[in-house]
Formats: C-alpha cells, structure tokens, sequence
C-alpha cells in the first residue's frame, strides 16, 4: 500500500493518496470480490481507478474491508454502520473523512483558475468584498479554498433539495494560513447554524472537511 497523508482526531480522520496505480494493480489490493459487479459496469479506466482507490484507502485506514453503499441523494454510508463517512476524488487524488459518531463532509480540489469561471455560482457579496481585500496575487487560493469548503458543506447537509451554494452557506472571513487551518461557516438553511471547518493546503491541491 502507498503512503499517504493520514490526520487523525478524536474518533476519526482524514485520509488523502495520491493515486499512479492502475485499476488492475488497486484490484489486487482488495481483500474482497463484492465490488465485481459494481466494477464490472465500468468501462473508464480512470473512473475505475478512482472508485477502487477510494475502498483501497478505506480498508487500509480502518483495517478492514468495510463495504460503501449509497443513500438515494447519492451520499455514501458504510453497510455496518461503524463510522460515518465523505469521500472525494480528482485526478490522480483520492480522500476520505470518518468518524465514529459525528456526520462528517470532505472535498479535495485541484489548484486552478477555472474555478474563476464558477466563482459567480457560489460566492456571495459578503465573501466577494474580503477577498477582494487580500492581494490580487492571493485571491484564487480564497476562491479555491472556499469552492471545496462549500463542497464539503454540501456533503455535509446532505440536503440536495434545498441547498443553494449562495444563498444555503457563508464563509465568514478569515486568513489562509501556509499549510492548514480553519474557516468558521453558516448554513443557512432552515435556521442559522454555526460550524467549522479545517483546511490543508498541498502543492496542487486543497482538502477541506467539515464534522458536526
């Protein structure tokens, strides 16, 4: 098994891997054959490889092949029951977060300006004004971190229906840190309700994870 960033908490933690194996080579690494259907519909290479990494990681976190199903809003949950999950995957990146009691979102994002071209979709006034603020230089790091913060939110809620990336989450403002740090959220949904998030920040990526 590959090396990987692995941060543990209390009951918990996040698992990230960068992923050169092949689909064939992240088979051989499973423990068990209940994934051949699910696999055997799939026909991308990369698709595939990024499926398997994601239950690879798994059972070499939690040391056990733990079987991941999915809920009709598409959000994933372990058959046992023994941890709460969130996965996420780019190219070439895969994550996991869990915790034994507590819902918990992950998002991993590449670096990039194509986010600009989105930026309209989930950024509200209020965040527009801090980060316009920061440097000019500094500001694509804001919107990155703050797509895959609102990404993770979206997992988090687990609420497909009534989530709006604008309207539903605020980020209030905050300072980014070199390699890690925390961003204080709001959902907006049926009530205002406070939470945190953390952030860790790599040479090509971010991963940020919000638990309840």
């Amino acid at each position: 098994m590959p090396k990987y960033a692995h941060y543990t908490f209390k009951d918990g933690g996040i698992a990230l891997w960068r992923v050169d194996e092949s689909a064939d080579e992240l088979y051989s690494l499973l423990h068990t054959q209940c994934y051949d259907l699910a696999l055997s519909a799939m026909r991308n290479e990369t698709r595939r490889a990024e499926w398997l990494a994601i239950r690879v990681l798994l059972a070499d976190v939690l040391g056990d092949d733990k079987i991941i199903a999915y809920k009709e809003s598409g959000a994933p949950y372990l058959t046992d029951k023994s941890y709460h999950i969130s996965i996420s995957h780019t190219r070439g990146y895969a994550v996991i977060a869990y915790h034994k009691h507590k819902t918990i979102g992950v998002d991993v994002e590449y670096i990039s300006e194509r986010v600009m071209r989105i930026a309209h979709r989930f950024t509200r006034q209020e965040e527009y004004e801090y980060i316009n603020q920061v440097a000019e230089n500094n500001r694509l790091m804001y919107y990155i971190l703050n797509w895959s913060a609102k990404e993770t939110l979206y997992k988090y809620v687990d609420d497909v229906q009534n989530v709006d990336f604008k309207k539903s989450f605020y980020l209030s403002p905050y300072e980014i840190q070199p390699s890690h740090g925390e961003i204080v959220g709001q959902l907006c949904l049926h009530s205002m309700r406070q939470v945190r998030l953390f952030y860790y920040i790599f040479s090509d990526i971010v991963c940020t994870c919000c638990i309840d």
